[in-house]
């Protein structure tokens, strides 16, 4: 008689990335199952930690996806594991793990276009993602000319926020504006958001801020809405299931498999909507392109939209926004789709 895998899931649903990892499993189980889930149960049921070991053994499960920190929690279940934040963990344990870089180099190519000549980026100390995407950020936006202030609390391990936000007040007062400034992630940008408020700074006007992982949670909920890195966890959820799957079914072993929530866009929202474009033909054609971005542009037509010629729009383009008119409107059209493909039907 079939018997369904039997799967604990020790993932919160708390941030964004991590509820699109859920609706990856569970897109999985319902197209390749069925399989029953153990879900850890609320705060308000905790358990003291040998008897949360006790009955994670008696539930007899067949398969695990739980952060890199509950390792010690389901290992003595010896049964087949995926872990998640995997960040310095290099074990055979598989794991999940976000396109970081190409996080940040998207970030840059985002604010670069938007015309900004000062940058910035805030981290979360202690966090290797946190400095992925940092580095990546900041060799985009170095390629163009350009420096990046890079806030630096003397610390190794995150922070409390009533502890950091003095800092981080004192690093935006210091500032030069209007700049833009990139995020490690939604939570770090709504601080910044709060921050900026506080100091009276405008946004995007001053400071133009992006996040990373498009958790509509967080971006639509502040004020302005923020403009996000959108990292495709769903699909990351799905993969690492389909993983889970094999290694259950004894045809693929642990060895520290990596399976990557790639970076898929730039979700634009008011917290960027600016363009810092000196050259009023470029604002122009800028513009065309965003006001006509449902329909099938060419190059052709953008530079019509202006007085120009092709080949003095185009070293117009590279000089204010560090690309050619192609690259921008392939940009342009890639944020439109993608945002069509997650908001509409």
């Amino acid at each position: 008689m079939f018997s369904a895998p039997r799967v604990i899931l020790l993932l919160q649903a708390a941030r964004g990335f991590d509820r699109g990892l859920l609706s990856g499993i569970s897109r999985y189980a319902s197209l390749h199952g069925p399989w029953t889930f153990y879900r850890e149960p609320h705060g308000y049921f905790v358990r003291k930690a040998a008897t949360r070991k006790e009955e994670l053994k008696r539930w007899r499960p067949d398969g695990v996806v739980c952060p890199v920190r509950r390792l010690d929690l389901v290992r003595p279940l010896r049964v087949p594991i995926v872990a998640v934040d995997v960040n310095d963990y290099s074990g055979k344990i598989p794991g999940v793990v976000s396109e970081d870089q190409r996080a940040g180099q998207l970030a840059a190519e985002h604010l670069l276009g938007l015309g900004f000549e000062a940058f910035a980026f805030c981290g979360i100390s202690g966090m290797r993602w946190s400095q992925d995407r940092c580095d990546a950020f900041v060799n985009a936006v170095s390629a163009m000319g350009r420096r990046v202030h890079v806030y630096r609390l003397p610390r190794k391990q995150p922070t409390a926020w009533a502890t950091e936000e003095a800092h981080v007040h004192k690093w935006l007062n210091e500032l030069p504006k209007p700049i833009g400034l990139f995020c490690a992630n939604d939570d770090r940008a709504a601080s910044i958001l709060e921050s900026c408020r506080s100091l009276g700074f405008g946004v995007p006007e001053d400071v133009a801020v992006v996040g990373v992982d498009d958790d509509p949670y967080v971006c639509d909920l502040l004020n302005p809405p923020l403009t996000s890195v959108a990292m495709s966890s769903d699909r990351a959820g799905y993969e690492a299931a389909a993983l889970l799957h094999r290694m259950m079914a004894g045809d693929e072993k642990m060895a520290g498999q990596r399976i990557v929530a790639p970076a898929e866009g730039v979700s634009t929202r008011q917290s960027t909507d600016i363009m810092r474009v000196l050259d009023p033909d470029v604002r122009k054609a800028i513009n065309f392109i965003r006001e006509n971005i449902s329909r099938p542009l060419q190059v052709s037509d953008v530079v019509k939209a202006t007085e120009l010629s092709h080949r003095t729009l185009n070293d117009r383009f590279q000089r204010e926004c560090g690309s050619s008119i192609l690259k921008q409107l392939t940009r342009a059209r890639v944020a439109h789709i993608s945002r069509l493909l997650r908001e509409t039907s």
